[in-house]
């Protein structure tokens, strides 16, 4: 989307979110980019940032590693602070866990309908008929942040899928964990698992955008 109309449009991109933004959620943004492009949705913009972000520090070397090795391009990847206007212009956020979710809302809470882990996004949205998705309305909280009723097919897919997210039935190990200063061997776990949730979320927005 041009940035010189976001502003006025309803929400259109996709936000990733972690801690530090170094390691899982620029990897999960540069996966669901590739996965996105592979069916088709290039449209989208993809951002990550971090609940609290080492701004400015590049991309840690495995995650960036293994980002390519899953189709991803790390280039120019380094830590970004989450902000009130790039959640604003989210119409989807994808946190790794719960805690960064509830986090997020409670600092954020015009975007308690868009926010979801990855699990539970993923999850839930599978549960939501075909043909369903574009259209329904966004979910109130957007309206009542902007004064106005956002009506694209993602702000519809999101809003059905909030409405059943009680669906997707989290686990503990549903949380992607933080493998900053890990062994290679959990940094590859972690990877293989938001690899998977980003092939996921594509497939889901694929089926109904």
């Amino acid at each position: 989307m041009n940035p010189a109309i976001q502003g006025s449009q309803p929400p259109s991109s996709i936000l990733t979110v972690c801690t530090g933004n170094i390691c899982r959620s620029p990897l999960a943004e540069q996966l669901i980019r590739h996965e996105l492009d592979a069916v088709g949705l290039s449209r989208f913009q993809v951002l990550s940032a971090g609940l609290h972000a080492a701004a400015g520090a590049p991309m840690e070397p495995l995650p960036a590693a293994l980002s390519k090795e899953y189709g991803g391009n790390p280039d120019g990847s380094f830590g970004k602070q989450i902000s009130a206007e790039v959640v604003e212009q989210a119409g989807l956020v994808l946190t790794m866990t719960r805690k960064q979710r509830d986090e997020l809302v409670k600092k954020y809470p015009g975007a308690a309908q868009r926010a979801f882990t990855m699990a539970e996004f993923a999850r839930a949205a599978a549960n939501v008929p075909a043909g369903e998705g574009k259209a329904a309305p966004a979910a109130a909280s957007w309206a009542s942040v902007t004064g106005a009723v956002a009506t694209t097919p993602l702000a519809g897919l999101v809003s059905r899928t909030a409405a059943i997210r009680s669906t997707a039935v989290l686990r503990d190990d549903d949380d992607v964990p933080d493998p900053i200063n890990a062994s290679e061997s959990v940094h590859r776990d972690v990877a293989q698992r938001i690899a998977g949730y980003c092939k996921d979320v594509a497939h889901i927005l694929g089926k109904h955008l």
